[in-house]
């Protein structure tokens, strides 16, 4: 756990909110204010050259977006003493981290929107020629309102270029973003639809029970069957998330235009849906299986009338 500042430049921290591989971030105060910002500082351990310049980037990157689904960089200094620092504006939400397993998991009408909100985000950075390379749940805020917002460039990179290194979250990493590949908006793509597999799964794309194993699960094997998790899901939904999916980026959306038509499309058929699309989320397969079993002999089955303890698994 981090040791917590009384203070960072001119703010007052009022609680950590996160420790990320490379920094710390904190809710704060501006110091003679009532208003809440979010600090995000680099830590002492990770204040080498390379660090410094991911770092001076983001806060580049942060001064020139303005998309309301991204969260906006106020202010930054660059040569404060305990570490370079940038303040972002404090969103009130939860991390996407918080519903991604079990019975945790969102309805899904409300994952399909995040991830429309959070793809329309990423096409505004792509279109300034920028690739995420870390998305994930924990980086998308869900506000009570419904707006998601999404979080942390701290590991983006200009298109078509390599990273200075290897950076991401192996759960949510492309294939060509494992290898050091140039990237391009196809990459995140492909993290996208891992970030919508697993908040309607609980689960990743791939089974393994270490890094190396994910690793070569990552570049050579296929993903483990979204029905594998969640029976149910209707084909459109399923169509989505196994184009983005493709190992091959050749083969993957060419473009957030693409994805978000596609995935618009989906949408309306779940908004259409007179179905309890979320008769299944959280249940064990097990569990699942009878719930199908049943609803095969009675449609007019609902789940309000049964409870977790009624069922295996």
């Amino acid at each position: 756990m981090a040791v917590i500042p009384a203070q960072i430049g001119n703010y007052s921290i009022v609680n950590l909110l996160g420790e990320g591989a490379t920094s710390n971030v904190y809710h704060a105060q501006r110091r003679g204010s009532l208003a809440s910002v979010a600090i995000k500082q680099l830590r002492r351990g990770r204040q080498s050259e390379i660090y410094q310049a991911m770092f001076t980037a983001e806060v580049e990157l942060g001064h020139k977006m303005r998309h309301k689904n991204i969260v906006k960089v106020l202010d930054a200094d660059l040569n404060e003493e305990s570490g370079p620092y940038l303040v972002m504006e404090y969103i009130n939400g939860v991390s996407l981290d918080t519903h991604d397993t079990g019975e945790t998991l969102l309805p899904i009408r409300t994952v399909v929107s995040v991830v429309e909100q959070v793809a329309g985000a990423l096409r505004y950075a792509a279109s300034l020629g920028v690739v995420h390379r870390d998305v994930k749940p924990g980086n998308i805020i869900l506000m009570k309102d419904g707006l998601a917002k999404l979080a942390d460039f701290g590991c983006a990179i200009p298109a078509s270029e390599m990273g200075a290194v290897v950076a991401g979250s192996l759960a949510y990493m492309s294939p060509e973003q494992l290898e050091g590949d140039a990237l391009d908006q196809r990459a995140d793509i492909y993290s996208l639809g891992a970030v919508l597999y697993r908040l309607l799964t609980g689960k990743n794309t791939f089974e393994a029970d270490n890094a190396f194993d994910a690793r070569i699960a990552v570049l050579h094997y296929p993903i483990v069957p979204v029905q594998t998790y969640r029976k149910q899901l209707p084909k459109e939904l399923i169509a989505v998330i196994e184009r983005a999916l493709k190992k091959d980026k050749d083969l993957r959306y060419s473009t957030w235009d693409e994805f978000i038509r596609d995935l618009g499309n989906a949408s309306h058929q779940i908004r259409m849906s007179d179905y309890d699309l979320d008769l299944y989320r959280g249940f064990s397969m097990s569990t699942q299986s009878v719930l199908s079993n049943y609803m095969s002999s009675d449609r007019e089955f609902s789940r309000s009338g049964f409870s977790r303890s009624s069922f295996p698994g």
